[in-house]
């Protein structure tokens, strides 16, 4: 392999060898404590590589507006690692912060330099940024995500009834939602609808007051959600609902790119 990358988020390691620029199959392992140690126990023995790293600790952001940055200064991990990583992007005004999501921005540029237009990135936290020119003009993250999990435990089983109308309840009365969301709770408790129902709904209350706080990023923007699974869906559902025809694209592909992208730029 002429190199690898890795990307660091929620404590695991994601590690993928090049030869270059196909990639083999991803190798996952958590990053406990050190991640330094964990990727090096990753790799195999001997062989000195070049790793570029997104979402790893200490890198620092770059302020946007701004094209997506390239690595930092190498770093030898030891005499056989070299680590290049990736810095995330930081705004002042509303004050933001993201790091391994940078990568799929850079890469969906790398693959769509033209696009002009909002970038819709769920998961735990989802972010929203707004690509002109090539660069990252601003960007907002939301903890929607994490929320939604501290909610409720229980996972959908492809069903969203009750979903879309939850969007509308909060898009149309944001000020409701922690009430709206206690009820919901509450009817689940009472037997009165089952956990995929609650876990819909709540989503839905949840990607509505999110929505209506991210107006100026999504209204009137061509809009791709790079995501897939059943979040990811209910994003371009509640985008739907608002009167919008979003593009999804695949996240993996997206962070592959990006980190191609970089791979070019050392």
């Amino acid at each position: 392999m002429d190199w690898a990358a890795a990307e660091l988020v929620t404590g695991e390691l994601r590690l993928w060898l090049f030869r270059g620029d196909a990639q083999g199959a991803a190798i996952t392992a958590p990053a406990g404590d050190d991640p330094a140690a964990a990727l090096r126990a990753m790799l195999a023995p001997g062989a000195a590589i070049d790793v570029i790293a997104s979402g790893w600790p200490g890198s620092a952001p770059v302020r946007v507006p701004c094209p997506p940055p390239p690595p930092l200064p190498a770093l030898a991990l030891d005499p056989r690692v070299t680590l290049h990583a990736l810095p995330g992007l930081v705004q002042d005004r509303p004050a933001d912060l993201i790091g391994a999501q940078a990568t799929r921005i850079a890469g969906h540029l790398a693959r769509h330099p033209d696009f002009d237009g909002v970038l819709c990135l769920p998961g735990q936290q989802t972010v929203w940024a707004h690509l002109s020119a090539g660069e990252v003009v601003s960007f907002r993250s939301f903890l929607t995500g994490e929320l939604l999990s501290a909610l409720t435990a229980s996972m959908p089983d492809g069903a969203s009834a009750g979903f879309a109308e939850a969007v509308q309840d909060a898009l149309s009365r944001p000020a409701g939602l922690a009430a709206e969301l206690s009820s919901a709770r509450a009817r689940l408790a009472m037997g009165l609808t089952t956990p995929p129902a609650a876990h819909a709904q709540m989503a839905g209350l949840l990607i509505g007051a999110e929505l209506a706080a991210a107006r100026p990023w999504w209204l009137g923007q061509p809009v791709t959600v790079i995501g897939h699974g059943w979040l990811a869906d209910r994003y371009a559902e509640a985008l739907v609902t608002q009167g919008l025809a979003p593009a999804m694209a695949d996240p993996t592909r997206a962070l592959l790119d990006g980190f191609r992208a970089a791979r070019r730029a050392l």
